[in-house]
């Protein structure tokens, strides 16, 4: 009886030591997840062993922040400084970027600091100058972040970095909690960690439970490493506050018509291009390949333009193009695909740029490959179609060479060519012109619409209408086809005209001098656009090729049959070498008609189904492009982008120890 009352005592002193046991096992697995106690982070002054941040977001496009961090300082120091961004360029993964100024409030922080701005950002300086710290410190920093209205056309997002890139130190043990403000697509929800730039998603787990999003980082950021996250929201999803504008009657008057002369004064002093010596040219300017002849003919490139370079490097020799039909559940259609010659071997960054794009490009597995895969078992998880290859087809290229496409488009339309072939004191004037066009819309149409519309419907009678009859007038007087016309107009009355009949119209009817003074502000407005277009003066540099360029494009739409002869006879492989920039210049059906009757010899670089002619190789090579220009441009989906690239949103920033 003794032995098992001393059994039975003996058992909450075993309880007792295990539980103990336990909480120092379990101590001591919370100790190891601290980068502090891994010795691999002793060289650093200090770590960040966690970072929680906790983001309400407002309707109004503001987040209420607190960060709560655990610092560990190796080395004796006074605190921790925190940079906030005060500007941000958000970059998105289709090209797109947008620019905001970011204001700071409520800023409070739970230990002694001073606030101040520096480079772009508001710095927090937390700590005491007489006093330093050793071991293990916490911090919480609490501000209301504001960016302003929403930058995304067509939709509004919250693109935000959680754990900026300017952190000179390791962050481990990132967690967070967003609040939405209200319902929102989960599926359009993503996350990226790494440097500027980085996709990657992986590591990071989280949750949505009704409009809450918790989660953490299971990994440690390098010091300049970034977390972000992306959501794509309906448009609307954060609420705009209401303009209010009251001016007297007799500006709506005066200031268009003062600032139309303005322009008309600017044009004349700066903008006035000197007159355009056209001589005929056989063959485009000596030097620039297709793409660099787009750019300046048209002072700005595009993706069509970009896209001329797959002819233009396959004359070259780099690779071939060949033709063949591909099969859908329903019908057939002709595709293409291109193989690699050779590596490329000149001087053209662009060019270059483009052919490594283009073998580059992840390859999307076929049926054989998913057969093959799943009888490879455990070997289909080290299956890598991502690396460069020899071969890639026009299905290959969707959504995916865009990235390539995008970043040759930024080059061509740099600065630095920019101010090769205008004038760089009228293109900033340029800006300025726009600006006062928007200045005079908005003064003609703000007053009535507010006073008799109310300031709910004021967006929509200010952006549908200017949206709408911007696109039809492009599409009207611009280069394109009938179909193409009738459709902007249709569009362009139904999008634009609708709003503007429903909502402008009856405010500017009540009163007939707002009437007058907004037929006087769109004819000012009228003046102002033709002056802006013609604003942005050459250089000597850029009349000069443009001169060459509009006389070689007058020879390939006016060239007799043989003269033309002429030419292929001395080199056989002239049509083909003209081609790429015939497309640029908008006249490759022409060109393409002209050698109908011209025998030629079928190229090199070209394979195709059919026996060769002129008018089918050119039929063929019309389909390409078409085909080439949406598969090359195609990009994902909004949604599909999830959380863009890490550091591409606002905020995050960074900081450091002192």
């Amino acid at each position: 009886m003794k032995k098992a009352l001393r059994i039975f005592a003996a058992v909450p002193v075993f309880l007792l030591i295990a539980s103990l046991c336990a909480l120092s096992a379990a101590g001591a697995a919370t100790q190891q997840n601290k980068l502090s106690a891994d010795s691999a982070y002793d060289s650093y002054a200090y770590l960040l062993d966690s970072y929680d941040i906790r983001i309400n977001v407002n309707e109004d496009n503001s987040f209420d922040i607190t960060e709560r961090i655990e610092a560990y300082f190796h080395q004796a120091r006074h605190g921790i400084y925190r940079e906030i961004p005060l500007k941000n360029k958000v970059e998105r993964l289709d090209g797109t970027t947008s620019f905001n100024r970011a204001k700071i409030t409520n800023v409070s922080v739970d230990a002694p600091f001073t606030s101040s701005v520096s480079d772009g950002y508001r710095v927090l300086k937390i700590g005491e100058e007489d006093v330093t710290v050793t071991g293990p410190k916490n911090y919480q920093i609490a501000y209301t972040y504001h960016i302003g209205r929403d930058t995304g056309k067509g939709y509004d997002e919250f693109y935000f970095n959680l754990i900026g890139d300017h952190w000179d130190t390791p962050v481990g043990n990132v967690t967070f909690t967003i609040v939405m403000p209200k319902t929102f697509d989960a599926a359009k929800l993503g996350f990226a960690h790494g440097y500027s730039g980085s996709t990657d998603s992986g590591g990071i787990t989280y949750e949505v439970k009704g409009n809450v999003i918790t989660g953490r980082y299971e990994g440690v950021l390098n010091a300049g490493e970034a977390l972000t996250v992306r959501v794509q929201l309906p448009e609307g999803y954060f609420v705009k506050p209401a303009h209010q504008w009251d001016l007297p009657l007799v500006l709506s008057f005066t200031v268009p018509v003062l600032l139309m002369l303005l322009t008309v004064f600017l044009w004349m002093k700066v903008g006035r291009d000197d007159m355009v010596v056209e001589p005929v040219e056989f063959y485009p300017p000596k030097g620039l390949n297709s793409a660099e002849v787009g750019f300046i003919y048209k002072g700005k490139a595009e993706a069509s333009d970009v896209v001329s370079l797959l002819i233009y490097l396959a004359g070259k020799g780099y690779l071939k193009i060949t033709e063949f039909e591909q099969r859908s559940l329903f019908m057939k259609t002709k595709a293409f695909k291109l193989t690699k010659l050779k590596e490329y071997d000149g001087d053209n960054l662009n060019e270059r740029i483009f052919l490594s794009g283009l073998f580059s490009t992840p390859k999307k597995p076929t049926m054989a490959d998913l057969k093959s895969l799943l009888g490879a078992g455990n070997a289909a998880q080290t299956a890598d179609y991502s690396v460069s290859r020899d071969e890639v087809t026009s299905e290959d290229l969707k959504n995916s060479f865009y990235v390539t496409l995008n970043k040759i488009v930024q080059n061509l339309n740099s600065k630095e060519n920019r101010y090769g072939i205008f004038e760089k004191s009228s293109l900033g004037k340029g800006f300025f012109v726009g600006a006062m066009i928007l200045a005079v819309y908005a003064l003609i149409t703000v007053r009535p619409v507010l006073e008799y519309g109310g300031s709910s419907l004021l967006p929509i009678a200010l952006l549908f209408p200017a949206i709408g009859f911007s696109a039809m007038a492009g599409m009207l007087f611009g280069k394109t086809k009938i179909p193409l016309k009738i459709f902007g107009l249709v569009w362009g009355l139904g999008f634009g005209g609708a709003p503007w009949v429903s909502l402008v119209l009856p405010a500017l009817l009540v009163d007939y001098y707002y009437l007058a003074a907004y037929i006087v502000g769109l004819a000012c407005v009228f003046v102002m656009v033709m002056m802006l277009k013609v604003m942005p003066k050459r250089t000597p540099y850029g009349n000069e090729m443009l001169g060459k360029i509009r006389g070689f494009k007058n020879f390939l739409e006016f060239a007799e049959k043989p003269k033309l002869e002429e030419l292929v006879l001395q080199d056989p492989s002239y049509f083909y070498d003209i081609l790429p920039y015939t497309y640029v210049l908008g006249v490759s059906e022409l060109w393409i008609k002209k050698f109908e009757m011209i025998a030629l010899q079928p190229p090199d670089w070209y394979a195709g189904s059919a026996a060769f002619n002129a008018a089918s190789f050119g039929s063929f090579m019309n389909e390409t492009m078409t085909s080439a220009v949406s598969a090359m441009s195609s990009s994902p989906s909004g949604g599909s982008s999830g959380g863009g690239s890490s550091g591409g949103g606002s905020g995050g920033g960074g900081g450091g120890s002192w």
